[in-house]
């Protein structure tokens, strides 16, 4: 498999979700409005970075709160297994496929 990627996952309570994988073990369980938020916010970001310094979302269908910082060269993202680096290519893709999914 090819990260980071979006696929929607069934939620026994929440119904259809989408799982924002940056890895094969770390992920976001988001809600599909959840994933809209993070789409607008991605492409906010990838359209002028320099206006925030930081992303933050807790998730309510997960116990793993996202949170990133906003860099020149893209987001550092913190996880369970450790920082992950997602360049501007993949902050553009994932604001595609979470507003579309």
């Amino acid at each position: 498999m090819s990260y980071p990627l979006v696929k929607r996952v069934p939620h026994r309570m929440l119904g259809d979700m989408l799982r924002m994988m940056l890895s094969e073990r770390a992920y976001f369980d988001l809600t599909l409005e959840e994933g809209r938020t993070l789409s607008r916010a991605f492409t906010a970001v990838a359209f002028d970075w320099r206006r925030t310094d930081a992303i933050y979302l807790s998730p309510v269908g997960s116990d793993v709160e996202f949170s990133a910082a906003v860099t020149e060269q893209g987001l550092d993202v913190e996880t369970t297994d450790g920082g992950h680096h997602l360049d501007w290519d993949d902050v553009t893709e994932l604001a595609e496929r979470l507003a579309v999914e």
